[in-house]
């Protein structure tokens, strides 16, 4: 497991136009390999376990969480510490400090302080604007692409009907997930209502399929891995929603282009 990380000041000189930012800018994020794995065990190869991390700035430190799908830490959170020098930069975690060199790409892992302080179960060998490839101990590499956050409102029916006869309906708003995989509950327990999970996903099909990248919304009641619903909207759709008569959901997209009026 990753060790923690404290912030060092970037003391290096600014990215030229057209090369990636400092490592530092480009580390908070969340980031899930939900794509790769779920890709790999369609096409029947063998595939990484699911993984995804969150970077945050809290109180001018980078912070590090392995989290679950719907936003959970697994572990304690962990500092990062970043210094710069231009075209190279160290991020160490703990006792653990690796060097990464700037290319047009991104940065690129490129040597090792101390190994015997970096025995930890994955490791971080590239950082993009895009992704964050890691290397787990036994070799193998999986790629977290970086998410979007997605904000929806979900209603649910209540099984118990109004004196009037009518649905009553439990309305959820402001669910907090994100484009890669997140996944939100609303429902169960003593709301009324049966539990039902969103997950969303931003797909893109991997050569040689000609399916065009698409923004999934899907709805989980029992089973967390096969869906009982789904949609589709355009891969840069600002909102995307479904109504499936017994429940109703719309999402949005934090960074997509909106349209005017919407």
């Amino acid at each position: 497991m990753l060790q923690g990380l404290v912030l060092v000041p970037a003391m290096g000189a600014i990215a030229a136009p057209n090369m990636p930012p400092d490592v530092a800018d480009l580390l908070p994020g969340t980031f899930s390999n939900e794509e790769q794995v779920y890709f790999d065990k369609d096409a029947g190869r063998k595939a990484a376990p699911w993984m995804s991390l969150r970077i945050s700035i809290d109180d001018g430190n980078l912070m590090l969480e392995q989290i679950d799908a719907k936003g959970k830490a697994i572990v304690d959170a962990q500092e990062i510490a970043v210094s710069n020098t231009g075209k190279r930069s160290l991020i160490s975690v703990g006792h653990c400090g690796r060097y990464f060199d700037r290319t047009e790409g991104g940065w690129t892992y490129s040597a090792m302080q101390n190994r015997m302080a970096c025995q930890q179960a994955f490791q971080i060998i590239a950082i993009t604007r895009e992704s964050i490839t890691l290397q787990l101990n036994n070799g193998t590499e999986t790629i977290l692409k970086r998410a979007r956050p997605v904000t929806c409102w979900a209603a649910i029916p209540k099984s118990k009907a109004k004196e009037d006869g009518d649905t009553d309906w439990l309305f959820s708003k402001d669910l907090k997930l994100h484009d890669q995989g997140g996944r939100v509950t609303v429902g169960g327990g003593d709301s009324g209502a049966e539990a039902v999970t969103l997950r969303m996903r931003a797909v893109h099909w991997p050569p040689p399929s000609t399916n065009r990248p698409s923004m999934v919304p899907y709805i989980h009641k029992d089973d967390p891995d096969r869906a009982a619903s789904y949609s589709w909207a355009d891969i840069d759709a600002s909102r995307v929603g479904l109504n499936l008569r017994w429940m109703q959901a719309s999402c949005t997209i934090e960074g997509a282009e909106r349209v005017s009026g919407d």
